[in-house]
C-alpha cells in the first residue's frame, strides 16, 4: 500500500509519501515548502495573504505528486500556525481546492506523540529513554514517551520579535537569550531528569547538519552526531553575517537564512540548559509519524 503524511507548520509545510514493502518501506517522495504561515501572525492572528498564496501553490504541487504517486491514504495535519489563527478556515478551503481533506488542525500533545514517533523512525531500536526536541518555526515540542510539554516560542516567532536583516548586535543577542531562557525555565525540573538520549528534529538541526557535512542529502543528515561545539561554531559564523550576507553560504537554504540564527540559537540555550555536550539529527518528524501510524491501523 501507499501512504501520505502532510504536515503543515508554521514555518514549512511538508510532504511524504511511502510504499511499504515486505521489507519496510520505501520513500517516493519526500518535499519540503517554505510556506511560512507564521509570518507576522502574533500581529494579528491571522495568516496572512501571501502565506495563503505560497500555501496554496505548496497544496497544488503535492496534488500533482499525490496523483502521480496514485496515493489515496494520506493524512493531512496543521499546527501550531493554524492553531493561533483566526482564519483558519482559508486552509480549510484551500484544502478543498484541491481536495486534500480532511486538514486536522492537532493539539501540542498529539503534534508531539506524532513527532515522537516520527523522529524515532530509522535510528534504532536500542534507545531507552530519549528526549526529543522539535523546534518549529512557532513552537518548540520537548517529548519523551511518556511525558511532553510545547513552548510558544519557535525560529520565526523569534525571529520576527528580536532580530532585524542585519548581523546580530549584542543587544539583540542578550534580550533574545534572556527571553528564550524564561520560556526554558518553566519546563526546567522536565529537562532536567535523566534522558539518555538527545534528539533534535525539524529544520533548524537539519540545516546544521546539511552546513556541517556540505550536503543536502537527508539520508546524511539523519542519525548525525553533532555537538554544541559544532553549534557555537556556525551561530557565531552566522551571527556575524547580513541575511543577505548568509544566502552564500553552501547548504543553507535560501528561505532558511532569516531563521537560521534565532533557532541555533534557541538550540544552544537548550544544550545549555541541560549541560548537554552533543545530540543526534533527526530530519523525519510528525510526516513520518502521520505515514506510520496509518500504516499501522491497517496491520
Amino acid at each position: 500500500m501507499r501512504a501520505a503524511g502532510i504536515d503543515i507548520g508554521s514555518n514549512t509545510s511538508l510532504l511524504l509519501i511511502v510504499e511499504k514493502t515486505k521489507e519496510g518501506f520505501e520513500v517516493l517522495s519526500d518535499k519540503i515548502y517554505f510556506t511560512r504561515l507564521a509570518e507576522n501572525i502574533n500581529k494579528k492572528s491571522q495568516i496572512s495573504e501571501s502565506a495563503l498564496s505560497r500555501l496554496d501553490q505548496a497544496f497544488q504541487s503535492m496534488r500533482k505528486d499525490l496523483d502521480k504517486w496514485k496515493v489515496k491514504e494520506v493524512s493531512i495535519v496543521a499546527t501550531n500556525a493554524a492553531r493561533q489563527a483566526q482564519n483558519k478556515n482559508r486552509i480549510f478551503e484551500l484544502g478543498d481546492k484541491y481536495n486534500l481533506q480532511p486538514i486536522k488542525i492537532i493539539s501540542p500533545e498529539k503534534e508531539a506523540e506524532l513527532t515522537f514517533i516520527g523522529s524515532l523512525f530509522g535510528l534504532g531500536h536500542c534507545i531507552e529513554n530519549p528526549l526529543v526536541i522539535d523546534i518549529g518555526g512557532g513552537s518548540t515540542e520537548f517529548v519523551t514517551s511518556k511525558k511532553s510539554y510545547s513552548l510558544n516560542i519557535g525560529s520565526v516567532s523569534l525571529t520576527e520579535k528580536f532580530l532585524s536583516p542585519k548581523a546580530l548586535s549584542q543587544l539583540e543577542k542578550r534580550t533574545m537569550n534572556q527571553y528564550i531562557e524564561k520560556k526554558l525555565s518553566s519546563i526546567e525540573n522536565f529537562l532536567n531528569q535523566e534522558h539518555d538520549l538527545f534528539i533534535f528534529t525539524a529544520g533548524t538541526p537539519t540545516t546544521l547538519a546539511f552546513m556541517e557535512k556540505q550536503t543536502s542529502d537527508i539520508n546524511t543528515a539523519h542519525g548525525l552526531l553533532l555537538t554544541r561545539d559544532h553549534v557555537k561554531i556556525w551561530l557565531e559564523k552566522l551571527s556575524q553575517m547580513t541575511v543577505e550576507e548568509r544566502k552564500s553560504v553552501p547548504f543553507l537554504p535560501e528561505h532558511r537564512t532569516d531563521v537560521i540564527v534565532s533557532g541555533l540559537t534557541l538550540l544552544e540555550k537548550i544544550l545549555d540548559k541541560v549541560n548537554q555536550k552533543e545530540f543526534i539529527v533527526s530530519a523525519t518528524g510528525v510526516r513520518y509519524g502521520l505515514v506510520l501510524e496509518k500504516i499501522q491501523s491497517y496491520f
